[in-house]
């Protein structure tokens, strides 16, 4: 059986470090970005199984970037759940056309249960 594939993207490269501990702790590839700007090149050379994004970030942010997959054929139907600080998270993903969302500080059970749903 081959390794499911999550791609993780965030500005705060401590947050990134500690998800892609566990992410692999647990039996994923994994790939970090600090940042969109590599996004579709990243996406493309990687092919993730389900991104993680937070919606707050310099540059690119969550619902652009989102707004970019989602408009690009080879990576329009890759799972994407959001995560951030952000009060109003729910509204956000939906409005960004996340597929879910989980509110930081993270809750290691449920980022992988939500993992398992996204990635069986």
């Amino acid at each position: 059986m081959t390794q499911k594939k999550i791609l993780l993207i965030d500005d705060n490269a401590d947050h990134l470090l500690v998800c892609k501990l566990i992410f692999e702790r647990n039996g994923y590839e994994v790939l970090v970005l600090l940042g969109c700007e590599e996004l579709i090149e990243a996406v493309e050379v990687f092919g993730p199984d389900l991104i993680f994004m937070d919606h707050n970030m310099p540059g690119i942010c969550g619902p652009e970037a989102i707004q970019m997959l989602r408009s690009n054929p080879s990576s329009s139907a890759i799972p994407i759940i959001y995560f951030s600080a952000e009060d109003d998270l729910e509204m956000l993903a939906r409005n960004a056309g996340a597929n879910a969302w989980l509110k930081k500080p993270i809750d290691i059970s449920q980022m992988l249960k939500l993992t398992n749903q996204f990635c069986s």
